[in-house]
């Protein structure tokens, strides 16, 4: 039986969804299960380095145990998903909670982490693929890039507009989906 669009996009922000809610508290087994087994899994992190396949992206996360918290579920907005037979696409953006706990706290320069709670803003796109790297037709995230989102306040260059006017997830295609956060 074929999946229905319904059920495809159900399925994708499910994976979506344990995603980012894995972030809070470094949650490894629930991250995990989102991308692919083995080396097929690609990602530039937050921190600007990219990480090739499921075991980097466990030890990043170890890693990181020590060094940051992540102090509630991020709140993610997804401004579109696009889906066309087995591969599919999301753009998203969403506030990142985060306080720097250990000595090499976010370990990348430009990023400004303190022992203070941080709202950091960030903006990402997940690319999807029904495969569970080893040929099952799971819905699995092939590749995340994340980066920092500019100050909320800030006008777009020649078009104006800000974030805080546009409201996180805002876009001209329709309300964003939110499955985490508030």
């Amino acid at each position: 039986m074929t999946a229905t669009l319904e059920q495809n996009r159900d399925a994708i922000l499910a994976v979506h969804r344990d995603w980012w809610e894995s972030n809070h508290g470094l949650r490894i087994p629930l991250m995990a299960g989102c991308f692919p087994s083995g080396p097929n899994y690609f990602m530039f992190n937050l921190q600007g380095h990219p990480y090739f396949g499921i075991d980097e992206k466990i030890k990043i996360w170890e890693f990181y145990a020590d060094q940051i918290e992540v102090t509630e579920v991020p709140e993610i907005a997804v401004i579109r998903l696009e889906i066309s037979g087995d591969m599919a696409w999301l753009a998203c953006e969403g506030i990142f909670p985060l306080r720097e706990v250990g000595s090499e706290g976010v370990a990348a320069e430009g990023l400004q982490a303190s022992a203070e709670i941080i709202p950091f803003r960030i903006r990402a796109t997940e690319v999807y693929q029904r495969d569970d790297g080893e040929s099952n037709p799971a819905w699995k995230m092939w590749h995340f890039h994340c980066s920092p989102s500019p100050p909320a306040d800030e006008p777009r260059p020649a078009l104006g507009g800000t974030a805080n006017e546009r409201g996180l997830g805002g876009n001209p295609w329709g309300e964003a989906i939110r499955v985490t956060g508030r």
